[in-house]
């Protein structure tokens, strides 16, 4: 009787004698964070559609009046003839705004001024009696909460201001140890004080920018600190001056709408910065200053 034999064979040992990284339910977990990482890439990266644009520019577009509120008082910004005819740097911006507007739209835009007393301006404007105030208006940081101010368009901050004769004048520091010339409490007025210790000038006060730059032009002070209007008014009056170098603070004239409409504002500040770069602004400031 034979005797039969087993041979239980050895299970292949593998190569590799560390464990899989990949268990049960691990490659599940894999795809998931893929398909998780590729979707909040795909919305990371996708343009978004642009906003619609605001009820108020939407309005505009559609019956082609842009409402500006202003205060008709303040040559060569704006004034009023007594007839209705209005003119000033404000006006002729105004104009450029719609004319480029009118060109992009396809649909004649004009403008429609309310008259505001000054002090009254942004009442008015949150009320919605216009679309934006276009006066002169100063940017106001204290302002901002209530509304959105546009790029600037001048600069009316204070200027060195010297004789039409004087050649070596060029900014503040070359009127040290001089008699400086200032309307009391104005912007010039607080610049000069800042350096009055340091720069030894002899501060002459006036009531009046027109008084200041008339002790100029009659040798009494040697520079007067004052805004730029107000030497163009001089200048067109009697001449004689001049200015030195750049605005000594900056006081930037702006416009300003409402918070509700960004729109609007994206479509100004366009206009603004077109005009800068074409060289439209400096021709009107030119024209009206």
């Amino acid at each position: 009787m034979s005797s039969s034999s087993f041979i239980l064979a050895e299970a292949p040992r593998s190569s590799d004698p560390r464990p899989s990284s990949l268990r049960i339910g691990t490659l599940s977990v894999v795809l998931v964070a893929l398909a998780l990482a590729g979707y909040y890439a795909y919305v990371s990266w996708k343009p978004k559609p642009a906003p619609k644009p605001d009820a108020t520019w939407v309005r505009i577009t559609q019956e082609g009046v842009l409402r500006i509120g202003i205060d008709p008082s303040f040559p060569p910004f704006e004034a009023d003839d007594g007839k209705g005819n209005l003119s000033g740097l404000d006006i002729a911006l105004a104009q450029e705004w719609v004319h480029d507007w009118s060109a992009q739209t396809g649909k004649t835009i004009k403008v429609q001024y309310v008259y505001t007393g000054f002090d009254g301006l942004y009442d008015a404007l949150k009320t919605g009696q216009f679309d934006v105030i276009l006066s002169a208006l100063p940017y106001d940081p204290r302002r901002t909460q209530d509304v959105l101010y546009s790029h600037s368009y001048y600069n009316s901050g204070p200027m060195v201001v010297v004789r039409s004769a004087d050649m070596t004048t060029k900014s503040w520091y070359d009127l040290a140890n001089k008699r400086v010339g200032v309307e009391l409490g104005s912007s010039g007025d607080s610049f000069a004080r800042k350096w009055q210790n340091r720069l030894n000038y002899d501060l002459r006060e006036f009531n009046t920018p027109k008084d200041a730059l008339q002790a100029l032009s009659s040798g009494q002070v040697d520079g007067v600190l004052t805004d730029g209007i107000a030497v163009e008014d001089f200048l067109h009056a009697q001449g004689g001056v001049k200015t030195a170098g750049n605005p000594l603070v900056d006081e930037l004239i702006v416009a300003a709408v409402r918070k509700d409409t960004p729109t609007l504002l994206q479509e100004i500040n366009a206009v603004i910065d077109a005009m800068k770069s074409d060289g439209r602004l400096d021709q009107l400031q030119k024209e009206w200053f």
